[in-house]
């Protein structure tokens, strides 16, 4: 037998955060590597300021990305990743943006959480933490959902974290977290061949999140000018139906009809043998200025 078709070892399962930087790019190039370089410090001041310094000191591996950075943790971990560290977090870097006053523009991070078979070696190796569980951590944290969160929000909002719905789920949801799940709001992510549902967190939420929430509903999208049919578009509304009418008596424009809803063109037209069924809007288009009907 081919010993590619055999079974391998799964590798153990780890909680996986990613971090990245708003607007890196934006900063000076002088500047880059010292910002590199306060990132993992920001995050472990983070966790030492919320008596989370046993978890920091127990990493599995860490990588940095340049303008953000990875780290692994045995996943007994996760519920404090989620709370306490999310809004200690969010008030070291309030702290670092109040000391740093007069910098070009405030630190403010997104950050992405889940958990799934990695590798690790135990060694903190440049491998460990490959696995389709990293890719997700990725993809999410690129997401445009918690993308637009930083946006929307003011510098007082410093972290936008996005969870997967299995740590949702496991984590949140089961009480592991001591969270209300009410303070996590769903969302889809579609980021290059990557698709899932997640899970929008924000410790201080600020400026036009204190007016629409998270994310925008269809009012939102149609008052700010938004394509209707995009992303922002309710799923649950209706789309309009196109029947084609064969039998029409008289001269006949344009017909909508619908539920609680009918509107007519063209006095006195007449439809046969046309059956409207379902909830929503439907659009009947006709042949005008002929009877089709042989009469």
């Amino acid at each position: 037998m081919n010993a590619e078709t055999n079974g391998t070892e799964l590798p153990p399962y780890r909680a996986v955060m990613v971090v990245d930087m708003k607007n890196f790019s934006g900063e000076r190039g002088r500047d880059h590597a010292r910002i590199t370089e306060n990132i993992p410090m920001v995050l472990e001041n983070s966790f030492r300021a919320c008596g989370c310094g046993h978890v920091w000191d127990d990493i599995r591996f860490s990588d940095t990305t340049g303008d953000g950075y990875v780290v692994g943790f045995d996943t007994r971990w996760t519920p404090f990743l989620l709370n306490p560290v999310l809004p200690a977090l969010q008030l070291e870097l309030e702290r670092q943006n109040r000391v740093a006053r007069g910098v070009a523009q405030p630190m403010r991070m997104r950050v992405s959480l889940t958990a799934g078979p990695m590798t690790d070696s135990g060694t903190n190796s440049i491998s460990d933490g490959s696995g389709a569980t990293r890719i997700e951590a990725h993809r999410m944290v690129d997401g445009d959902g918690v993308r637009a969160v930083l946006t929307d929000s003011g510098n007082a909002t410093c972290v936008a974290a996005i969870v997967s719905e299995q740590v949702y789920r496991d984590v949140v949801m089961a009480g592991y977290s001591g969270e209300d799940p009410a303070l996590y709001v769903p969302v889809d992510v579609a980021v290059k061949a990557y698709r899932g549902a997640a899970y929008l967190r924000v410790p201080t939420p600020s400026g036009d999140l204190l007016r629409r929430g998270l994310v925008p509903t269809k009012a939102d999208a149609d008052q700010e000018g938004l394509d209707p049919a995009g992303p922002h578009r309710d799923a649950a509304t209706p789309q309009p139906r196109y029947v084609g009418v064969q039998e029409v008596q008289g001269s006949v424009g344009t017909v909508v009809t619908g539920e609680g809803n009918t509107v007519n063109s063209g006095g006195g037209n007449q439809f046969n043998g046309v059956e409207i069924s379902g909830n929503g809007p439907t659009v009947l288009g006709t042949n005008h200025g002929s009877d089709t009907s042989g009469r």
